[in-house]
């Protein structure tokens, strides 16, 4: 009869080696894991700099010939006014959101049906912005863990290559764990790094987007637009009150979150 004390070195001596099987064999997986991730974020980085290449947000271009198409829109001059807006648009996401609510153009009648139309359209849009950034965040999460995986798997074998005299199975294995952690570091930055911008410049899209639509489809007749258009300088004007308003209302909002971390230490 096997006492207790056999028992268990048999157990632990079978599940040493069992993960190290399983670890080892899972080299070769992360390895070509790895490689697909990197390849991917030099691609994307291509596509990355491309965008960032042909973008080209006028705001004040956008605003001034969202006015226009309003005050076409209320004279009922539907075509006339979407193609004013296809001039005016900027990036690729707005361009893609007047050529869509161009396409319900006579909709525009029915205010509660094409305020609808353009919600959901937002919607769409946020939600295709949203996948395209999930790719980007998901290789800044799975490099490093995959160049982490890549690391501490050969340092077992390393680890009985150094007991047992053999420095060039040492050193080879070293080798993939270094270089794994670099690649995976690597893909890491490049996807945070697509992250962080795309996801800003989406933000400035869908405000934009949402203010537009404001603009088009917002309840009653805005007022001036006429002088809007015809004084450029007015414009300009106008568009700064709106930037010193949305300065004051930081600052205020600034100085609330101060008062509440004293409240808070207090």
């Amino acid at each position: 009869m096997i006492d207790i004390s056999t028992a268990l070195e048999i157990f632990k001596q079978g599940a040493q080696k069992g993960i190290y099987l399983l670890s080892t064999n899972l080299l070769y997986p992360v390895i070509i894991l790895l490689l697909t991730l990197i390849a991917w974020s030099l691609i994307s980085l291509g596509g990355f700099l491309y965008e960032w290449r042909t973008r080209d947000r006028d705001f004040a271009s956008l605003e001034r010939g969202a006015f226009k198409a309003r005050a076409l829109l209320d004279d009922n001059q539907l075509d006339e006014a979407f193609e004013l807006l296809c001039t005016s648009c900027s990036t690729n996401y707005i361009h893609e959101f007047i050529n869509a609510i161009s396409r319900f153009r006579t909709l525009y009648s029915n205010s509660n049906l094409m305020r609808a139309k353009v919600e959901k359209l937002l919607q769409d849009i946020e939600t295709d912005m949203e996948k395209r950034l999930e790719k980007s965040r998901f290789v800044t999460r799975a490099g490093p863990m995959l160049g982490l995986m890549g690391t501490l798997i050969p340092m077992g074998p390393a680890l009985l290559a150094l007991a047992g005299g053999d420095i060039k199975t040492l050193a080879n294995n070293l080798i993939i764990a270094f270089g794994t952690t670099v690649v995976g570091l690597a893909a890491g930055l490049v996807g945070y790094t697509i992250t962080i911008v795309r996801s800003r410049w989406y933000e400035q899209d869908m405000s934009d987007m949402e203010y537009l639509a404001e603009i088009l489809f917002g309840d009653g007749e805005i007022r001036g637009v006429e002088s809007l258009i015809q004084d450029e300088e007015g414009f300009e004007s106008v568009r700064d009150r709106r930037n010193a308003l949305r300065i004051l209302n930081a600052g205020k909002r600034a100085r609330r979150l101060i008062n509440m971390n004293f409240k808070k230490d207090e």
